[in-house]
């Protein structure tokens, strides 16, 4: 009788009984740390697996059969910065930029929610990126992450790393650049939930978005800095997994708009985003998206819709995404 394989004996020893520090994934509550281990690949040198743990309900999942895509993309910032902390020897007190983020679904029912908390297991091929005395700058980072033995989605990003001397520095500049056009925002009105396929009207991030022309529609970002997942912590900007959100309602609502389907429908089976400037709290963030025509995507066996969203603040982009949403 064999023994299980190497890879299998691997992935065994992943743990999920407890979750890993939170200073380790920036959280400040622990329910909302998904890690609960890693290890490096054998004879992989820069190669990791990070187990997590997706719940069963969350205050973004809103009680969906499937896992919300945040969620997921939350697991790979969170394994990205821990391996940088623990790993690269990144220090806990720097901050961090998301760069950029590709992401590409690989099996839709891989994501769906089951009649138990998922084991996800993420094999991260890490890139160091160091200066002249050995500091690590910037990771890049590319794998698989897959649900309960099942290959769900194909990822690769970048992350970049700053002291909080050199941040600051950064943060200044920007807003003195700024200087004359920060300040109080109007009080906007959010969408309707089911317009921008959500459930819950805490979860709505932008306005009822406005057609502006053939095939574009734009709305407001709005940023709740109460929302206890998009704002676990206090941040001097606007966090990339809410410029995500937003972005991915405005696309969800642009198709549904556009097609006359649900919005309710409609998930995200590819991301490629780009993260050029800061976005500001106090200043407005308007997100305009452009739908391209349908495509059939083999791997997945279903058409898919393109939908290109920019984040602009002062006619700057902040973030451009290019998203596909299927039914």
């Amino acid at each position: 009788m064999t023994g299980p394989a190497p890879q299998d004996q691997l992935r065994s020893a992943l743990r999920y009984d407890s979750t890993v520090p939170r200073a380790t994934v920036h959280r400040a509550a622990i329910a909302e740390v998904f890690l609960t281990d890693a290890r490096p690949v054998p004879d992989q040198p820069e190669t990791y697996e990070v187990a997590a743990q997706l719940p069963r309900a969350h205050i973004m999942g809103e009680q969906s059969e499937n896992h919300d895509f945040l969620l997921l993309v939350e697991v790979l910032r969170q394994g990205g910065l821990f391996l940088a902390h623990i790993y690269e020897k990144v220090g806990l007190d720097e901050a961090f930029i998301f760069r950029d983020l590709q992401i590409q679904m690989l099996d839709l029912s891989a994501v769906r929610t089951g009649n138990r908390p998922a084991r996800v297991v993420c094999s991260f091929a890490v890139i160091p990126q160091r200066k002249r005395n050995g500091r690590v700058q910037a990771i890049d980072f590319s794998g698989v992450l897959t649900v309960e033995g099942k290959d769900a989605l194909r990822f690769s990003g970048g992350l970049a790393f700053f002291n909080r001397k050199v941040y600051d520095a950064l943060r200044v500049r920007r807003r003195a650049s700024l200087a004359g056009v920060l300040g109080m925002l109007p009080v906007h009105v959010a969408a309707d939930p089911a317009a921008v396929g959500r459930r819950h009207a805490y979860n709505v991030v932008i306005t009822q978005p406005v057609v502006t022309g053939p095939s574009t529609l734009t709305a407001t970002v709005l940023s709740d800095t109460s929302h206890p997942h998009l704002f676990d912590h206090q941040l001097d900007h606007i966090p990339g997994n809410l410029l995500m959100e937003a972005a991915r309602q405005l696309a969800a609502a642009s198709v549904s708009s556009l097609h006359s389907i649900s919005a309710h429908g409609l998930r995200v089976t590819a991301l490629d985003v780009r993260f050029q400037e800061f976005a500001e709290l106090d200043l407005r963030a308007e997100a305009r998206a452009r739908v391209e025509q349908f495509r059939l995507d083999e791997s997945l066996g279903t058409l898919v819709v393109p939908v290109t969203v920019d984040i602009v603040q002062q006619d700057s982009i902040a973030a451009s995404f290019r998203l596909e949403v299927a039914q």
